[in-house]
């Protein structure tokens, strides 16, 4: 495994890198446009989606369930304005002033991250399918754990209204409200307080991060019920 990461880094510094992953991209919808019609139909999509992400993969799930709470208008879509924008918005009205810009780089950078592509080459604007693609393709990438892991740190230190380096009840109900969350406050609270303490430190709300979008095998209360 190792020696896998360090020859792809190595070709990731050469300007070979870019030309090769396009050619994989050309390969993989060859190989899914079944009939060759230079086009992938919603079926040929989903049948590509399915090699990436098996059925039995809980991660299906809960990354449909984050594309439905982001998907704040019920448009069908999440696109910028839905997973940065509305997000600040929300924020505006649940934490302090001094956390927006915090929050506003962290969602922006998660954005940029894990489902921006530029526009001339996909969508600007998701679907669910999409959505879960896009995610599995990064997921499958030596990156995608530590951009999670920064991802929930940020998102902990603007929930955390008193620096106290623990989110309480009221700043974690604040928390998923940010996210659109609209029940299961309590249960969630419960699951990502590991020790049951009465409280969530920053190292239980990253590991139950990461296990929402890393875990394939379980399904998680960290966005609700």
């Amino acid at each position: 495994m190792t020696d896998f990461i360090l020859s792809e880094v190595a070709l990731y510094n050469t300007n070979r890198y870019q030309p090769m992953v396009k050619r994989w991209a050309k390969g993989i919808f060859q190989a899914a446009d079944e009939n060759d019609d230079e086009e992938l139909n919603v079926f040929e999509h989903k049948a590509l989606l399915q090699e990436g992400l098996d059925k039995g993969d809980k991660r299906r799930h809960k990354l449909a369930r984050f594309f439905n709470i982001l998907d704040a208008d019920n448009d069908g879509f999440v696109d910028k304005h839905d997973y940065v924008n509305r997000a600040v918005e929300r924020a505006r009205v649940y934490f302090g002033a001094d956390k927006i810009k915090a929050f506003n780089d962290t969602v922006s950078k998660a954005w940029s991250s894990f489902w921006s592509i530029p526009e001339d080459d996909f969508l600007e604007r998701l679907d669910v399918t999409d959505f879960i693609l896009i995610d599995v393709a990064v997921y499958n990438t030596n990156r995608y754990q530590p951009m999670v892991k920064r991802w929930a740190k940020g998102i902990f230190q603007a929930a955390d209204e008193n620096d106290d380096e623990e989110l309480n009840v009221f700043e974690h109900k604040d928390l998923l409200q940010v996210f659109n969350v609209h029940q299961g406050f309590d249960d969630s609270f419960s699951y990502v307080d590991e020790n049951q303490s009465g409280g969530i430190d920053k190292k239980e709300f990253v590991k139950a991060g990461v296990d929402f979008f890393c875990n394939g095998y379980e399904d998680s209360l960290f966005f609700g019920a």
